[in-house]
């Protein structure tokens, strides 16, 4: 049987290109912290930069993100709205990642340049970013598998379903448990208005050093935050 797939292919040479630029920056880090008097940790940016970067190179590892999202969000009430491409594991390798060919435009798209058609690509766009948010809501705060990578390029409206199709899974965090459970109580807190818990919950999920609670409290923080939240 024939099978309509996309292929993407690792450019020669480009983990050692990676490479050298990590070793660079990591070099000028120091330095530049020094020259401007950062409060940062220069070298410790590079370094976590670094490990994502390198990540991104392993296709395989990116297939198994896909594979985990799509097993983990047919457990939710968002299966049948929004899927991954499936990789096919005996044509993929490190270096090499072949996926189902999935047919269809970007979120954004509108072949129909009218008002009219605008405005139909409008109220698309509205729903399916409501499809979107909850399922990055979804995987931060019940899977655990964040995809780190949502511009309009890699968010697809499958032609035949109008399924929502997320692409590439090579940037991605991962979250432990308790930061998922800091985030729901973040969001429990100002969803119920105990503004007073929010610098601990800042705290907690590493936005703010330990220590800082009474300037959080101080601010408006904690207004601003509200206010986000509550646009959606």
């Amino acid at each position: 049987e024939k099978v309509k797939v996309a292929v993407k292919v690792q450019r020669p040479g480009v983990a050692e290109t990676i490479a050298l630029d990590l070793h660079l920056l990591r070099i000028g880090a120091g330095p530049l912290k020094a020259l401007f008097q950062a409060n940062t940790d220069l070298v410790g940016l590079v370094d976590t930069w670094g490990v994502r970067f390198v990540d991104e190179l392993d296709y395989v590892r990116e297939a198994g993100h896909a594979v985990d999202f799509s097993r983990a969000i047919a457990e939710t009430p968002l299966c049948g709205a929004v899927f991954a491409p499936e990789p096919l594991e005996h044509l993929t390798s490190r270096k090499v990642l072949t996926t189902t060919w999935v047919e269809g435009q970007r979120l954004d798209y509108v072949a129909d340049a009218t008002a009219e058609g605008e405005l139909r690509r409008k109220r698309r766009v509205s729903q399916l970013c409501g499809v979107a948010m909850n399922s990055y809501l979804t995987m931060m705060l019940e899977t655990g598998i964040l995809h780190a990578d949502p511009h309009p390029g890699n968010l697809i409206v499958e032609e035949s379903t109008g399924r929502l199709a997320i692409l590439d899974w090579g940037l991605v965090t991962e979250m432990d448990p308790d930061l998922r459970l800091s985030y729901i109580e973040h969001i429990a807190h100002l969803v119920a208005k105990d503004y007073g818990k929010v610098p601990n919950d800042l705290v907690k999920l590493g936005f703010v050093p330990e220590g800082y609670e009474e300037a959080i409290e101080s601010s408006d923080a904690v207004a601003v935050l509200t206010d986000v939240y509550t646009q959606f």
